[in-house]
């Protein structure tokens, strides 16, 4: 629109039954000021302000179609990975960055130019914080997760969430403190209340903690895993019985004879001895047979030899056995014998089969136990 010229003659008046216009509203000069500014440096930053935002989608798409996708192609996963979780918050803080700088064609006060610059640091901080941890998070589903998913137990699928999300909770936190610190706020007071709600927050939570860190050291000293059969003294008696789950708060175990599934907190565990049966190398089988007296001493050699093939020819044991004539007594003839069964052989089983083969054997070569007991006599009885 063209501007006004002041040396224009006056036209003649309308007729007095046509409303009069304002010249101002028919005329426009670039050089009005509106908010200390002309109107041709708002156009100008406008303009920059567009031309920043095209070459924002511009560099976004570069990003997106172009980069990403050459990376990809070769073969660099993890930089691929971090290309396409920094593209966005870097788009966000060029794009930032030429808006200020086209903020620079205007005449600014001192006031105006301070609390541009408080809000385009708080900005860029919130923003440097959102790239931080969409880094993070994307590193954390691509390798962590996948090594959570080929343990065992179950903790660390229960560990991983709750630390990404306290992770994220924390530089969300220090971010929010370090943007008001950069907008000219004091934060002094903000911390100090933190750390009150912390100090409460931990003693109100202080036994789920207790348990958490348990759990975290169940984890770590890898006494035990799932599948594992343990024994420790519970509040209740004795506990035998395998492990099914190490969770967040809770180890599951299965009892060994009744089948029942007992929840133990896992803080009481770390405060308990544990019994790996599992460490065993085999589990260990003892028995005495109190052979009759009259047995002779070539029948005992025999024995031992019966004994220890009835074992041997046992599958699920292991070599090593140990037999001997360990006590004479006017009550038996003490054999023992000491041997070992496979960690998965169950001992009952293995126990009932090489006592049946020794039952033949004695059978076999007229070998008999005593049929003397021990007796146990009262001194205050009069006999």
């Amino acid at each position: 629109m063209a501007a006004c010229k002041p040396s224009e003659a006056p036209r003649a008046g309308p007729p007095p039954w046509q409303p009069v216009r304002s010249r101002s509203r028919m005329c426009l000069d670039m050089n009005d000021l509106y908010y200390g500014n002309t109107i041709l440096a708002w156009l100008t930053v406008g303009g920059l302000i567009l031309i920043s935002l095209v070459a924002g989608k511009a560099l976004y798409w570069a990003f997106r179609h172009v980069g990403g996708p050459m990376i990809r192609r070769s073969g660099r996963n993890l930089l691929a990975t971090i290309v396409d979780m920094v593209e966005e918050p870097i788009v966000f803080m060029v794009v930032l960055f030429a808006i200020r700088y086209s903020l620079n064609a205007l005449t600014l006060n001192a006031e105006m130019v301070q609390l541009v610059d408080y809000t385009l640091a708080f900005v860029l901080t919130l923003a440097t914080t959102w790239l931080i941890t969409r880094l993070y998070n994307s590193l954390h589903q691509q390798y962590l997760v996948p090594l959570a998913e080929k343990t065992d137990t179950t903790l660390d699928d229960h560990l991983l969430p709750l630390f990404k999300k306290g992770l994220n909770s924390l530089l969300w936190a220090i971010g929010i403190i370090v943007a008001l610190n950069n907008a000219g706020y004091n934060v002094t007071p903000v911390l100090a209340g933190l750390g009150i709600g912390g100090l409460a927050f931990a003693l109100s939570v202080q036994h789920t903690f207790g348990n958490i860190l348990g759990g975290l050291l169940v984890y770590t000293d890898g006494h035990f895993k799932v599948g594992d059969r343990i024994q420790f003294q519970g509040e209740r008696g004795h506990v035998d019985g395998v492990v099914k789950d190490i969770g967040l708060r809770s180890t599951t175990v299965k009892t060994r004879y009744e089948g029942r599934y007992v929840n133990i907190p896992n803080s009481f565990l770390t405060d308990r001895d544990v019994v790996n049966v599992e460490s065993e190398s085999g589990r260990q089988l003892f028995a005495v047979y109190k052979l009759a007296h009259d047995t002779t001493s070539d029948q005992i050699r025999k024995f031992i030899e019966l004994i220890e093939d009835a074992v041997k020819s046992t599958d699920g044991t292991k070599e090593l056995v140990v037999t001997g004539l360990i006590a004479v007594s006017d009550i038996a003839l003490d054999v023992m014998l000491l041997y070992w069964v496979e960690d998965d052989i169950s001992k009952v089983k293995a126990r009932t089969e090489i006592n049946l083969k020794i039952l033949d054997a004695m059978a076999s070569q007229n070998i008999s136990f005593s049929d003397r007991t021990m007796i146990t006599y009262n001194k205050d009885v009069q006999y």
